[in-house]
């Protein structure tokens, strides 16, 4: 147990100036049984040299043809040597307890198939937005059907079961590929939860959510409802849960219209949203997303 190997995976496209904290907070762990791998997918930047001035043997360094996020996780997945993997973006930060923690996780759930630590959401500055860590362990998918509460990194799956169920590598649903993922695996594995925050989200106006084109979100959302309906692994789970899976896309749709002042459009797909499940109204979303229209 002592010496379950990690492997840190982190696609990364044109993002030289971040991903140097990204790779200092990997390699800054009180557990230090790990390998770095960075995919490069499809950069024109200095990356590559960036990562060779750290001159650090734990990290791997890999290029491939732009695919988005999907098909680099899964290209560094398939590079990969470890007990378990964990998925980071190349602008986001691991604290030094984000292996310790998980090594002593590992023993006292003996070894469990999938789980999430918790993290913070955190400015440029550092400054603390949002703490991530008060949910719970979740029997399959009662909870994460009404949103995905995830990040990447934070979540760890034993390495042989994510090869078996990788990332949708679909160009069109990137920035959906991971919720589209997290609920199939929820399917079949408990998802366990370590509330200890270990990690931070880092918002910043180059963030592809925050950053949206309409009809793209629009496209990707549907396109992932469309993937998990026809997933035969899933077909019962869709028939139980299909108002409040379409609820929730819809309602994600329209509260980042309604941030990026697409008002109109943002309306149409709340009304879609509470039609689809009236109860939806209760839902923490609905307000953001109302207050946001006005």
């Amino acid at each position: 147990m002592n010496e379950i190997l990690f492997s840190i995976i982190i696609p990364t496209f044109n993002r030289s100036e971040l991903i140097v904290n990204t790779l200092l907070s990997t390699l800054n762990q009180r557990y230090d049984v790990l390998e770095v791998i960075v995919v490069d997918d499809g950069g024109n930047d200095n990356t590559e040299q960036v990562v060779s001035s750290l001159s650090n043997t734990k990290i791997r360094y890999f290029k491939k043809k732009n695919g988005e996020r999907g098909a680099a996780r899964n290209f560094g997945l398939k590079k990969a040597n470890g007990n378990y993997v964990t998925f980071l973006d190349s602008d986001d930060l691991l604290y030094p307890n984000y292996l310790s923690e998980a090594i002593r996780f590992i023993k006292e759930k003996n070894a469990p198939d999938f789980f999430y630590q918790g993290y913070n959401i955190i400015n440029k500055k550092g400054e603390k937005i949002l703490v991530v860590n008060k949910l719970r362990s979740i029997p399959r998918l009662d909870l994460i059907v009404e949103g995905n509460f995830l990040a990447c990194q934070g979540v760890f799956i034993k390495r042989e079961i994510a090869l078996r169920n990788l990332f949708n590598e679909d160009y069109s649903l990137s920035g959906s590929e991971d919720y589209e993922l997290w609920l199939r695996l929820s399917n079949r594995f408990d998802l366990i939860q370590n509330p200890v925050v270990t990690s931070a989200l880092v918002e910043h106006e180059d963030r592809s959510v925050i950053n949206i084109n309409p009809n793209n979100l629009i496209k990707r959302k549907k396109l992932m409802l469309s993937y998990l309906q026809l997933n035969e692994e899933f077909k019962t789970v869709w028939k139980k849960y299909r108002r409040i899976i379409k609820s929730n896309a819809y309602s994600y749709i329209s509260l980042h219209l309604a941030l990026s002042n697409y008002k109109l459009l943002s309306f149409k797909y709340l009304f879609l949203s509470v039609w689809i499940n009236p109860t939806f109204i209760f839902k923490r979303r609905f307000l953001a997303i109302v207050k946001n229209q006005f």
